[in-house]
């Protein structure tokens, strides 16, 4: 779909291909545009509170041209120059970024020939006046053409999204959605209560989270689907919030919220290996960023009892924390470094870390499905240790990474039960599943320093 969407911002005063009234002049002439006009043809009978339906029909059908939409209070404002100027720049930019030609960018991302029932449907809202908007790229935007249109008050669609919640323990959960009949597509959430809380509360209404963030925080649907939400915390309330479009390009919101429970609690473990391991270790790993030739990482790693500014008690949960720093160069940031960031949650995000679980006979294991989070101040947002295969491209967060200690207990080896997978991190992105930051293509070992 090619729509040119850029900042809609500053003033200036617009011409228009239709005819103005003005009481200071009589019998006004509307300005003629040097080039061809552009005829903009809203469908009224598909025309609703959230979605608008348009043909344009430009004269000079080889001519390329600029189209978009915006609320008329903003038209009134808005410096069609300025936004002229800033997209051009966003398509030299794209084209010195892919590489790209100046003209093969701007075939794909402008408009030529008539554009017919073009669907909009983000980021209106009902009982509002819009204006569609079109300029030849070439011309000059004095000779803009534009089509204004009024939506109508909000329907309620009367379809619906069933959100049902499965499989639930203290880290994960599966949640089932399945649309009606009528619902034509749908757009998933799904994070802790208190954040959806606080992200409708920033909105003006809830039909501004319909009409347009749903479509930018939310994954896509048209059909049942379960999905899989790991990397929960315990005893903590999430909520799945579902934007639905009916046929008629109707829409409506549902949410439902799910807590997770308490970690099962388990007898302390006793074992020499509470203290034993503790202290400085070297790390080695060889590893692949699925673009570059696999290189060896070497890195530094601290086995702790405790993690200093986190209320967690490692040693009552039967765990000891590794602290890694420079782990496919990555560096380790704890809590206070985060706070000095100004990055928000810092308890949850601080990392690399891995959790190592002791259990009876002195078995080690770090857990590799993707319960918790090793970091998460990247962009990439919580990254978890699994099982990969580096040449095959895939991820297994369904098994528990093995921990052998040597006999004299100064070399720590991390490998994966899954054949052809090494311990790698990944993260799981949203709707399109998980991926790795990048692939171990070898045990990690670690030597005691």
């Amino acid at each position: 779909m090619k729509k040119a969407l850029l900042y809609l911002l500053v003033t200036v005063a617009l011409a228009a291909c239709n005819s103005t009234d003005d009481p200071e002049i009589d019998n006004p002439t509307p300005p003629v545009p040097a080039k061809q006009a552009i005829e903009i043809v809203v469908d009224e009978e598909r025309l609703t509170a959230y979605q608008v339906v348009y043909s344009i029909y430009p004269e000079d059908k080889e001519a390329y041209f600029y189209s978009d939409v915006m609320s008329k209070a903003r038209w009134e404002s808005a410096d069609l120059a300025v936004i002229k100027a800033e997209f051009l720049e966003s398509l030299l930019n794209f084209a010195d970024m892919t590489g790209a030609t100046y003209e093969e960018v701007v075939d794909q991302m402008l408009f030529k020939g008539d554009v017919l029932d073009f669907v909009s449907n983000a980021g209106y809202r009902g009982n509002t006046d819009f204006v569609i908007f079109a300029f030849y790229w070439d011309g000059s935007v004095a000779d803009v053409c534009f089509k204004e249109f009024t939506t109508p008050a909000p329907v309620t669609s009367s379809e619906d999204v069933a959100i049902s919640f499965d499989v639930v323990d203290s880290y994960s959960m599966v949640v089932e959605l399945e649309p009606t009949a009528g619902v034509a597509e749908y757009y998933y959430h799904f994070a802790e209560t208190q954040k959806v809380d606080a992200m409708l509360q920033q909105l003006e209404d809830e039909n501004a989270f319909l009409s347009y963030h749903a479509m930018n925080v939310g994954v896509k649907y048209t059909e049942k689907i379960s999905v899989e939400q790991k990397g929960l915390k315990p005893e903590t309330s999430y909520t799945s919030i579902v934007m639905a479009i009916d046929e008629q390009g109707n829409r409506m919101m549902t949410r439902r919220e799910q807590t997770t429970p308490a970690v099962a609690h388990s007898d302390l473990v006793e074992s020499p290996l509470f203290e034993s391991l503790l202290g400085e270790w070297s790390g080695v790993q060889s590893v692949f960023d699925g673009y570059s030739e696999p290189s060896e990482s070497h890195f530094s790693v601290t086995i702790a009892q405790s993690v200093d500014n986190y209320d967690y008690d490692y040693r009552a949960n039967n765990q000891l924390v590794a602290l890694v720093d420079g782990w496919n160069n990555i560096a380790y940031y704890g809590v206070d470094g985060l706070v000095a960031e100004g990055v928000e949650d810092p308890e949850e995000k601080f990392g690399p870390k891995w959790v190592l679980d002791i259990a009876e006979g002195d078995v080690v294991t770090i857990d590799g499905h993707a319960r918790h989070s090793v970091i998460g101040w990247m962009f990439y947002g919580d990254c978890f240790m699994v099982s990969a295969d580096g040449n095959t491209a895939t991820v297994n967060v369904d098994s528990t990474l093995n921990v052998e200690v040597s006999a004299d207990g100064n070399t720590l080896t991390i490998s994966s039960p899954v054949s052809n997978c090494y311990p790698s991190l990944a993260y799981d992105f949203t709707g399109f599943g998980w991926m790795a930051n990048f692939y171990g293509m070898s045990d990690i070992v670690l030597t005691r320093k």
